[in-house]
């Protein structure tokens, strides 16, 4: 029965993560945006400019978690009933929100990659990779639970079939749903709170970049797509703009 709760929590952040992820063609639009701007730094090859993009996508995203980290913890300013909503409502909401950025980022960093986040599996691959990243990060391990699955299963992990996808996922939101709650206490000190909501959601964010381009990469090798070169990026075309 605890453990039917337990995936029941971990589902509602899913889909509560799912509700307020950015749609697809802006986050396509902001790869071509850091691309661009990596191009224009004249790097020597495609794969160095696939890693400064990758460099400030992570670090967008990271600075955009270090906000929502520190805005959760406002409520614990609040004597009584603010500290209540910080320690339990706060870090829920945090959670979610902090997901969203890094599943965002997980798929911006797919599409600097040369894979395409239109398709619903590759979303979902995204949306994976994000949320044991976010685990993995979170229990400071040594070891990445990623590794771990490419290891024992080949190349697997990223030919799940979608309802094996969907079960890890579910799984792993479920911890990090559980994990989440360790961290209320520290959000419910008034102004130390902000501080180390900021703080642990901008060093957590990063770690999980970090090792979302990492995984990408090994990604390249062994289950390369139909192109893995670096998306194109628009050049001096102004006059023909797909609206989003």
């Amino acid at each position: 029965m605890k453990e039917v709760e337990d995936q029941e929590q971990g589902r509602k952040l899913l889909t509560a993560v799912e509700r307020i992820l950015a749609d697809t063609d802006s986050l396509i639009a902001l790869s071509k945006q850091h691309l661009e701007k990596a191009r224009q730094k004249g790097l020597p090859s495609e794969d160095a400019v696939r890693d400064a993009a990758a460099l400030e996508v992570v670090r967008h995203f990271s600075n955009r978690s270090a906000v929502s980290g520190g805005l959760a913890a406002l409520p614990g300013i609040l004597p009584g009933a603010g500290t209540l909503v910080a320690a339990l409502g706060g870090t829920l909401a945090d959670m979610c929100f902090m997901l969203k950025f890094e599943v965002e980022m997980a798929l911006v960093l797919s599409h600097l990659h040369g894979y395409d986040i239109t398709r619903d599996d590759e979303r979902q691959l995204a949306f994976l990779l994000a949320s044991v990243s976010t685990y993995d990060a979170k229990r400071e391990s040594e070891r990445s639970t990623v590794a771990d699955l490419a290891e024992t299963q080949g190349i697997a992990f990223w030919k799940y079939a979608p309802r094996e996808a969907s079960k890890v996922l579910v799984g792993t939101m479920t911890k990090i749903a559980l994990m989440s709650v360790s961290k209320g206490f520290f959000r419910a000190l008034p102004l130390v709170g902000i501080a180390v909501g900021s703080s642990m959601n901008k060093v957590l964010t990063q770690r999980v970049g970090e090792r979302c381009t990492r995984e990408l990469k090994r990604r390249l090798e062994v289950a390369p797509p139909e192109s893995a070169s670096v998306p194109e990026t628009p050049r001096r075309k102004s006059s023909r703009r797909k609206s989003g």
